[in-house]
């Protein structure tokens, strides 16, 4: 008895399986995959003590540090696949006096692609200040982004309030740090 309720059972699921409706599966589909990984890297990191803003007893409005040899966008797979970045810059600022900083980003021969300027609030007690400014390249910005062998940053110094300037004794630094998030689209 029990066998022939196993047979009955057994008969029914196969009559089920081969009657039951199957949706028709799309193999193209497969054709339009992609992949759209996010990578985040440590792009800049700068100190400048305040005496730095000194040269002689004469206080200096600017000073610059150069980041060459930026080989990631020779690579024809970055090149190919980057779809949007963001560098976020964060300033922490001990001195108490505001800085502007202008990133400028050259090609192999030197021309700007792109540049930008943010300021960096002062620390009126000596504390460290935090600023974070985010710039964000998309479009005709990304291109230039991609094209950048070098990158110039420069601290340019504003007038004080109260009209001292910095000198070799002066106390305190700014501070330069950045990250890059780096969108990618990968189709197979």
């Amino acid at each position: 008895m029990q066998k022939r309720k196993i047979y009955s059972i057994l008969y029914s699921f196969i009559i089920l399986m081969i009657t039951s409706c199957v949706k028709d599966v799309d193999f193209d589909q497969a054709d339009d995959f992609s992949l759209t990984p996010v990578l985040a890297a440590s792009v800049v990191y700068t100190n400048v003590e305040a005496s730095r803003f000194s040269e002689n007893g004469m206080e200096l409005e600017t000073v610059s540090d150069t980041i060459a040899n930026i080989e990631i966008f020779t690579d024809d797979f970055v090149i190919d696949n980057l779809v949007k970045a963001e560098l976020i810059f964060e300033a922490t600022n001990s001195i108490n006096r505001t800085f502007g900083l202008q990133v400028d980003f050259l090609n192999e021969i030197d021309e700007i692609q792109h540049s930008f300027l943010f300021d960096a609030s002062p620390s009126p007690l000596g504390d460290e200040v935090l600023t974070e400014y985010i710039e964000v390249f998309e479009d005709v910005t990304l291109e230039a982004l991609k094209m950048t062998r070098k990158m110039i940053i420069t601290l340019r110094l504003y007038p004080s309030n109260d009209g001292s300037s910095l000198d070799e004794d002066s106390a305190g630094e700014i501070g330069l740090k950045s990250r890059g998030t780096f969108y990618l689209n990968l189709s197979l």
